[in-house]
């Protein structure tokens, strides 16, 4: 999904699991489960620990507890890793289903986890256990409320949702189980919208289903916010800040409707407005740790890096301890051109992280961090070590092969960028550097190859003209066969747009064609050729008289033929 799919997507998720009737069994339970809506997930964890502590036989607290851990990495997937977060979030469900084997919610939970990885044998064992607990025919003897039994059909299919698994027929059968048991949930309704969006790509009945919700629940501000974030997602900015305002003036105190302000007015360049909401959407959140970071997310995707800096370090004073804050700032100072620091970060980052929280992207950015202060060794290595990690990243194949050319190992550069071809990635400056690099090794005949695969895609970049021709010089070292002689007559109709700018490769041009029709002359005697040796002379000191090697070279031409062609 894109960047703007998933922030919508992480929100949608937070209020994936709002209580709805049989619910709101305490006013404990809903008070935890409003820290999570908040992003406060750390508040919210110690809230459900408490709940444990006085009902440890609800598996509804299991339940929702680990489902604050799930809702931790969706709102902030830069900082925190699936299998960290799923981890903890089994071992909650595990414990529930322990504590009330009768209840199926843990059980929808499990099977959630397994299609999120895919697992769909398993998930599909799991959910079998939670229907099976559920009354019906078969099972005459199990007592459980309409409302109940709907929201878990409900999860069921907000499973799928998760886990972008585009299995419409299930998710649709689990949704009309639910409407048959308790047509007036709420949450029913959001799930459709969203299994319409994500599943199907259909706006319309997204935002019709959205709207129902939202006549079922006034007071609610999450389908008002689902509505701003459709037409954020389809660029509607005033829609959508048209929505974020409405879900405002329902619910003040909605921390995530003021970040996806903040968001949407730094993109309308209303920074003042933007800071202000921001700084509502951390005071709301109790400006705790896990808030200030999705904050920086935010100023990270706005490339405000800068502003992320000035957070980061402001978070580093309170809680160093968290290494994702190395990470962050690795990639911002990175991307401020502050190479020594964002090193530092990164070497950071690395010595106290754990190997399944390291990703692809930070070897990549350490590769490049590395490149930046000249460390080249150690730079080509690590970017080939982001690019197996991740082969959709094939830029850092060309990152790794510029690293090598400046170690010299043209070979291993040339394997590299090879290697870029063979996949069909290779992009014109990849031809442009090895063409460079052929040349450097004297491989003349593949640099000719492959500039002039350069020169048909780039026919508007000189330089790409002026290495094959240089390429050509070196296959024809007599000149006499002017293989060079087409490329630079290219060369000098599209020089000649910008004489001044393109002096020096006009020069060696003329140069060329000079000696050549100078060659020329000598061996078939022939006035035409000294003419055109004589007037491509004249070109090269007309730009440069005093050119130590070109106008010499031309003086001396001119003082054998002049006198030739007067004759």
């Amino acid at each position: 999904m894109e960047r703007m799919t998933k922030k919508i997507f992480a929100f949608i998720l937070l209020g994936g699991f709002l209580f709805s009737g049989w619910g709101l069994k305490a006013q404990d339970l809903e008070s935890a489960f409003k820290l999570t809506r908040a992003e406060r997930f750390q508040d919210a964890s110690a809230a459900f620990k408490q709940l444990i502590q006085k009902s440890p036989g609800d598996g509804d607290i299991y339940f929702y507890y680990g489902e604050n851990y799930l809702q931790e990495y969706f709102a902030d997937t830069l900082n925190t890793t699936f299998s960290e977060m799923a981890d903890s979030a089994t071992k909650l469900f595990q414990r529930g289903i322990q504590a009330d084997p009768a209840n199926p919610m843990c059980y929808v939970g499990l099977g959630q986890i397994s299609l999120i990885k895919k697992k769909m044998d398993e998930a599909k064992g799991h959910y079998t256990k939670a229907i099976s607990l559920l009354p019906s025919k078969a099972n005459k003897s199990i007592v459980m409320a309409p409302d109940k039994q709907a929201v878990v059909y409900i999860k069921m299919a907000l499973g799928y949702i998760r886990a972008n698994i585009n299995d419409t027929a299930m998710v649709f059968a689990y949704l009309r189980n639910a409407e048959k048991l308790d047509k007036n949930n709420y949450d029913l309704y959001i799930t459709k919208g969203d299994a319409y969006i994500f599943l199907l790509n259909d706006g319309s009945k997204a935002i019709s289903n959205y709207n129902m919700a939202q006549n079922l629940n006034p007071k609610s501000p999450l389908a008002k916010l689902r509505v701003g974030q459709l037409w954020m997602r389809a660029r509607n900015y005033q829609d959508a800040l048209n929505y974020y305002q409405e879900v405002v003036k329902i619910d003040s105190t909605f921390a995530p409707a003021y970040r996806e302000l903040g968001y949407l007015l730094s993109r309308a360049n209303r920074n003042d407005e933007a800071q202000q909401n921001y700084r509502k959407y951390l005071l709301l959140s109790s400006n705790n740790v896990q808030a200030r970071i999705l904050y920086v997310n935010t100023l990270m995707e706005l490339q405000d890096y800068s502003k992320a800096i000035e957070e980061l370090n402001t978070i580093m004073k309170s809680d160093s301890s968290n290494n994702d804050l190395n990470r962050a700032l690795a990639y911002s100072y990175f991307e401020t051109k502050q190479y020594d620091k964002g090193l530092l970060y990164s070497q950071k980052f690395f010595k106290h992280s754990k190997p399944e929280k390291i990703r692809p992207t930070d070897y990549a950015y350490l590769g490049r961090l590395l490149a930046k202060t000249k460390q080249d060794s150690l730079a080509h290595i690590t970017l080939m070590k982001a690019f197996e990690l991740d082969t959709a990243k094939s830029e850092l194949l060309s990152e790794a092969a510029m690293s090598l050319i400046k170690l010299k190992k043209y070979d291993n550069a040339i394997e590299v960028y090879n290697m870029k071809i063979a996949l069909g990635k290779a992009l014109p400056n990849d031809y442009y550097n090895l063409g460079k690099v052929y040349y450097n090794v004297k491989n003349w005949q593949m640099a000719d190859t492959t500039l002039a695969t350069f020169n048909k895609q780039m026919p508007d970049y000189l330089q790409g003209f002026i290495w094959r021709a240089r390429t050509l010089v070196n296959i024809d070292s007599t000149s006499k066969l002017g293989l060079a002689r087409p490329v630079y007559e290219v060369l000098i109709e599209k020089a000649k747009t910008d004489s001044v700018k393109n002096g020096k490769e006009l020069m060696e041009a003329y140069s060329y064609l000079s000696f050549y029709w100078f060659l020329q002359f000598k061996d078939t005697k022939e006035q035409q050729s000294a003419i055109n040796s004589v007037m491509y002379c004249n070109k090269v000191l007309a730009i440069e008289p005093q050119d130590p090697n070109y106008s010499e070279k031309a003086k001396a031409i001119l003082k054998d033929l002049e006198p030739k062609i007067r004759k």
